[in-house]
């Protein structure tokens, strides 16, 4: 289980050296590589194991890894504290910030009913104007809302679902006896 507030703090260091210096598309690209091999990949378990001496480690993580020096840098010190299983939440807390920075906002649309490109795309683009963002939503499916849409954005969420419509006709139903 990654530790999250310090996977932040980590990712929080990253986004300053990157935004400062303009290199914000590299560290992300590089930071997903690096999150791959120390958190998703077979040699994880070997770099987080602490009976390998610190010095192996870190050999193995420059030979595997071809990243900037900073990055190397960064996933070292992750080696080093006994943090490389939380790669992955700095690479994703890291992609977070880059995209708040760079006015990108991440829209999960559930439909009862596939949609097509085109509606994705009209929805996301009803999104970017009402939120001044450049949204991306993705689509998912889920034959339980009956009918309508939820649309998730970051931590807002507008849910005019049929399922929900009814629930609330329901509590009004019962709420008049």
């Amino acid at each position: 289980m990654a530790d999250v507030a310090a996977a932040k703090r980590y990712a929080q260091a990253a986004f300053g050296i990157a935004r400062d210096s303009g290199t914000l598309a590299t560290w992300r690209a590089e930071l997903a590589d690096v999150a791959a091999v120390l958190a998703d990949s077979q040699l994880a378990p070997v770099l987080a194991n602490a009976s390998l001496p610190i010095e192996t480690r870190l050999a193995m993580v420059e030979r595997t890894l071809a990243v900037s020096p900073m990055v190397l840098n960064l996933a070292k010190l992750l080696v080093q504290k006994g943090r490389s299983l939380d790669a992955a939440a700095v690479a994703s807390a890291f992609t977070r910030m880059a995209d708040e920075n760079e006015g990108i906002a991440h829209a999960q649309v559930t439909t009862a009913v596939e949609l097509s490109s085109d509606q994705l795309n009209a929805i996301a683009s009803r999104l970017s104007s009402s939120l001044g963002k450049d949204v991306r939503a993705t689509s998912v499916v889920d034959p339980g809302i009956i009918g309508g849409v939820v649309v998730k954005v970051g931590d807002r969420l507008v849910d005019g679902s049929v399922k929900s419509r009814l629930k609330r006709l329901r509590r009004e139903l019962e709420g008049a006896r």
